[in-house]
């Protein structure tokens, strides 16, 4: 069988790490099964998309790429620009689903899995499924991969009417990354097709182009923050609790690996940290690709993500590196990460308790390394790649 995988996302995140891990798992668990053509647009210079051998550059373009200028402002120019780019975009985008059907059609595509950001949905990932329905003769699997979702209101849900009865129709499985998305796009939407959950899966062993100078000794507790500076992050609830146990312990150390992505909220947490005069306990590392492969230097990883988590890839990362989580209970979290036995859930907001739970895990070895080893275990269970791909491969395999 010929698959085809494809994802547009252009940012260093979850989508475009699960993008990999499933091209990746294909090809290695089930090569005499399928052969795999991973696809992305031409123009994408995500890291992690250049770790795939033989990946198709399609000469496809999206509107944000071509008419940037035509994004933002208030809420009048936006809907002004956005009239404009459907005019000008419409047959740049024929021209991209003309593309899209010459190669499967050239390739002779059984399947095509398509890895989209969130709902409602990347105009790129719309229209490679457009183009393989299209081609609906061959290609009898069409399966969409939804990583997050956005929570809609009446009026937006009505406005979306059409692009969800356009979902229903092309694509013949829908797929979101666990029960807390699932259950906001069906709550939200119109679509009337099942959609099914399939956990995220990852591989560990993923190299790393970085460097941390980790000069820590080895009395000294560290605690691990892993995310891009952004609001829905949460990196001031790490600090808040950072200094909450620095008034307590002058043995604890605190390490943030991210960029600055929203560099005005950047700034508010560094106020944060002179305010607090944290500046020699909390350590800050960007530009580093895959901070995962430093989980393991680290006693315990919190997730203080305050909303738009559908999954929390991190919370996986660091069950695998055997690891205790201490997370608040945003999005989908919960379900990955079980409350006293993986590591802890605290309730969103709640630093104080965040601070009072990593306490707990930091004065007692062994709880740490009993719920290390709990999280490795689930980890293998339920979210390794062999795990994610053995899903896949029963979609695929299922009758249409």
């Amino acid at each position: 069988m010929n698959v085809m995988i494809f994802c547009a996302n252009p940012v260093n995140g979850g989508t475009a790490r699960m993008f990999y891990e499933v091209t990746e798992g294909l090809e290695k668990i089930a090569s005499e099964q399928y052969k795999v053509y991973a696809c992305i647009d031409k123009d994408n210079d995500v890291n992690i998309y250049n770790n795939i051998p033989d990946l198709y550059r399609l000469p496809i373009l999206s509107a944000r790429k071509v008419y940037p200028h035509m994004y933002g402002g208030k809420y009048i120019k936006r809907v002004i620009n956005k009239l404009k780019r459907t005019v000008c975009y419409s047959k740049i985008k024929k021209n991209n689903i003309r593309i899209v059907r010459d190669f499967i059609r050239d390739k002779r595509i059984d399947a095509v899995i398509i890895h989209n950001g969130g709902y409602n949905g990347d105009e790129l990932c719309d229209q490679v499924l457009e183009a393989a329905y299209h081609n609906k003769d061959i290609v009898k699997k069409r399966i969409y991969v939804f990583h997050n979702d956005i929570e809609k209101s009446f009026i937006m849900k009505q406005i979306f009417r059409s692009y969800d009865r356009t979902l229903d129709k092309q694509a013949t499985n829908l797929i979101t990354v666990s029960n807390y998305t699932k259950d906001r796009i069906a709550d939200s939407s119109y679509i009337h097709k099942n959609i099914d959950v399939i956990y995220n899966g990852i591989n560990v062993n993923i190299s790393n182009k970085g460097a941390i100078d980790n000069n820590t000794q080895n009395n000294i507790k560290n605690i691990l923050m892993i995310g891009n500076f952004a609001v829905n992050k949460g990196q001031k609830h790490f600090i808040m609790a950072a200094n909450d146990l620095c008034r307590r312990h002058k043995d604890y150390e605190f390490t943030i690996i991210g960029n600055a992505y929203d560099k005005e909220y950047y700034s508010e947490c560094m106020k944060l940290i002179q305010e607090y005069g944290l500046q020699e306990k909390i350590h800050i590392y960007q530009g580093i690709h895959n901070a995962s492969d430093y989980i393991k230097e680290y006693d315990v990883l919190t997730v203080t993500s305050l909303y738009d988590e559908s999954f929390g890839l991190i919370s996986v990362e660091a069950m695998a590196n055997s690891k205790p989580v201490v997370a608040y209970a945003c999005g989908g979290i919960p379900e990955v990460v079980v409350n006293d036995r993986d590591g802890y859930i605290v309730p969103i907001g709640e630093y104080t308790e965040m601070a009072s739970k990593i306490e707990s895990l930091e004065e007692n070895q062994e709880l740490r390394e009993r719920f290390g080893r709990n999280g490795r275990t689930d980890y293998e269970q339920k979210y390794s790649v062999q795990s994610m791909i053995k899903k896949y491969i029963q979609l695929l395999e299922d009758e249409y």
